[in-house]
């Protein structure tokens, strides 16, 4: 599309205007649907031309997560050139000819005008609503009922003096050292030596008398700060071992790493610890869900069963994990449902990941209205203070200036070398193809990331006596612990056969390869195909040893969009392996819609959430002003590493422009 037909489409219809954003990827045909129906449903003149431009607008940013729009045009108009200029940057592809496009000033004839009609003729569903801008001043801000609504009820569950108010903590520490001196005594000698640190005990006493918001990065030891105050909460108060209490997550695959961290924590106790009956009343919680199947949603009715008008029982505990990738609207059907009186709330989250798919950055929005309920963990046990990948995350985040990194942060160009993993501990290596300067022809390029994925492959999954794919090929799914002597195997075939599952689920958690994007030679498709590749296998045809993620819920097998799970059994009857429980199910690959699983040798950083992986291989995009080059994209992929190896592939100016580019959301919470 050249420039004068994009000018045309600018200036024409409301329906050429659509075309305009659709072909440059800044909208969807669903949000042409929404202005119709906002056409049909309007009782007074149509919108103008230039109004229902503006509303195509207001649903391209809404796509982004925000949940309003400023109507004063100056100020949308800022909002609307880093979404234009963006992309822009992903439609020229790298190349020299941005001039080709047109410039988000040409919008600023629509979006005044389309400001001036929808302020004085706006109607339901949509709403003006006047607050407070950056400067303090009263400004019109444009809002479907539906976000307005869910903004409503979170500011009145942390508005003091309200009957919903839900946090009502006060400022300041609380700290006691004996129930400190309790727990660390109940946990088996280790090295280091486990000793809580005073935010996470100021967390465990504050929780035993309110509600309480635990925030800190990855390995500050959220859940295991939630274990030990649910163990003194339940010993202190013998008649709340009776409550129901719930653990849930917004994603099926969060909700199963919180179950694993609560069974971490009670691991790591002394025999008798474990014999504890209040810790064996906790082992054997079975509750761990995602926030849609808590609420209990019904599809066919579009609503959740429980609600304002029918809330959670009393006597309840609800452990809320992830809280930054929960949106605005699920966030507020949750805080509606909770009981009115008798019930324990804690949230636990890191406010520099990267925010919800969906509307809505309600973590770090909520962080400020509530101080007093408020407990952030800054000290890591995942990163100590030595720690380059902690340092590095650190550095990210602007909390660190380079000369106190401790590190070398020089980008090696790849030149084929083999031995780039050495093996060390907390190893961080800078990878750029070609001189990082000049980008490479496509063809040239492709080949670099091959050659590269297959060092990758030949270190994390070929490795000769714990070979991914020979691995896979040993598990017979048709073994339980149940039936394995009726098809002639012995008790010490059984054992094996655990052994052997747990070694492949293992070797497929070792490493991942992270992207920011889908497409492109670095997105994760791309660097699937490759990956497969690289293993000698068709990227189409399942095999023993393939690594798939669900992308979407398929509720009737207890699946949902983010599980992952390994092929095997691919010569007879491929079956996925998942873990479960503790234990592994195993599901006929058959039986899954094609459509909703996918590769997962490479995922997208947003799918990464709540995961973490040894070794990490991470991908970031190449263009300077691309909309995934930011602070929460790097910042998440980093914090995924545990331990082991992080290599990010970029250039110093792309990975400079992701460390000082912030996603900024609005959503227009406030007290």
């Amino acid at each position: 599309m050249i420039k004068e037909e994009m000018l045309n489409l600018l200036n024409g219809s409301p329906s050429d205007f659509f075309k305009l954003l659709l072909e440059m990827r800044g909208t969807s045909p669903l949000n042409e649907k929404l202005v119709s129906l906002l056409m049909e449903l309007r009782q007074g003149e149509p919108y103008s031309d230039n109004a229902q431009k503006l509303l195509h607008i207001f649903f391209s940013l809404s796509s982004d997560g925000n949940t309003r729009i400023s109507l004063i045009s100056d100020t949308l108009f800022l909002k609307w050139k880093t979404k234009w200029d963006g992309l822009v940057v992903l439609a020229s592809n790298g190349a020299d000819n941005v001039q080709e496009f047109l410039s988000a000033e040409d919008f600023k004839g629509v979006i005044e005008a389309g400001c001036k009609d929808l302020i004085q003729n706006v109607e339901r569903p949509l709403v003006v609503e006047y607050q407070k801008d950056k400067d303090g001043n009263p400004a019109p801000f444009l809002y479907t009922e539906k976000y307005l609504q869910s903004k409503n009820i979170i500011e009145k569950c942390f508005r003091k003096g309200t009957a919903d108010c839900v946090f009502n903590g006060a400022a300041g520490k609380s700290v006691d050292g004996k129930i400190g001196e309790t727990i660390e005594a109940m946990v088996a000698p280790s090295d280091p030596v486990f000793k809580l640190k005073e935010a996470q005990l100021e967390s465990i006493v504050k929780g035993q008398k309110q509600n309480l918001i635990i925030t800190g990065g990855p390995g500050t030891g959220k859940t295991t700060v939630v274990f030990f105050l649910l163990w003194n909460l339940l010993d202190k108060n013998k008649q709340m071992r009776e409550w129901n209490i719930h653990f849930a997550a917004p994603s099926g695959k969060a909700a199963d790493r919180l179950r694993e961290s609560i069974e971490e924590n009670v691991a790591m106790l002394t025999p008798v610890a474990q014999k504890d009956p209040v810790v064996e009343h906790l082992k054997n919680i079975d509750s761990y869900t995602t926030l849609h199947r808590l609420l209990s949603y019904n599809p066919q009715t579009n609503s959740f069963r429980y609600s304002s008008k029918n809330r959670f029982p009393e006597k309840s505990i609800f452990v809320i994990d992830e809280a930054s990738m929960i949106d605005l609207s699920l966030f507020a059907s949750f805080m509606q449902a909770l009981p009115q009186k008798d019930y324990r709330l804690y949230v636990l989250g890191d406010k520099d990941q990267l925010p919800s798919v969906d509307a809505g950055a309600v973590l770090g929005e909520i962080l400020d209205l509530d101080k007093g309920s408020v407990v952030e963990l800054t000290e890591s046990n995942r990163f100590d203070k030595n720690s380059n990948v902690g340092r590095l995350s650190q550095f990210i985040q602007k909390k660190l200036h380079e000369d106190e990194l401790q590190f070398d942060l020089t980008w090696t160009q790849w030149n084929g070398k083999k031995a780039l993993w050495t093996g060390k501990i907390d190893e961080v290596n800078f990878i750029q193809f070609g001189d990082g300067k000049k980008a490479l022809p496509k063809a040239d390029e492709e080949k670099e990331i091959q050659e590269f994925l297959d060092c990758w492959t030949e270190k994390f999954y070929r490795q000769t006596d714990r070979d991914l794919c020979s691995v896979a090929k040993k598990i017979r799914p048709n073994l339980t612990d149940k039936n394995y002597k009726e098809q002639g195997f012995s008790q010490k075939d059984w054992k094996v056969e655990c052994s052997n599952r747990e070694t492949l689920w293992n070797l497929s958690d070792k490493a991942r390869v992270l992207s920011a994007e889908r497409r492109g030679l670095r997105g994760v498709d791309s660097l699937n195909r490759m990956v497969v590749k690289s293993l000698g296998f068709n990227e189409y045809a399942p095999f023993d040893g393939k690594l798939m993620i669900l992308t979407k819920n398929q509720s009737y097998f207890d699946l949902y969009n983010g599980d992952s799970g390994i092929l095997v059994n691919c010569e007879t009857r491929p079956m996925l392996m998942l873990k479960r429980k503790g234990g592994f199910v195993f599901y006929p690959l058959s039986m899954l819609p094609s459509d909703c699983i996918e590769s997962a040798f490479a995922i997208t950083i947003h799918k990464s959430q709540g995961s973490g992986y040894p070794n990490i291989l991470m991908f970031l995009p190449t263009r300077k002003g691309h909309p995934l080059l930011n602070r929460q994209i790097l910042y998440t992929g980093v914090t995924r590493t545990k331990k082991q190896s992080l290599t990010i592939v970029a250039t110093p100016d792309t990975f400079k422009a992701a460390c000082e580019t912030i996603i900024e959301r609005d959503t227009g919470i406030e007290l």
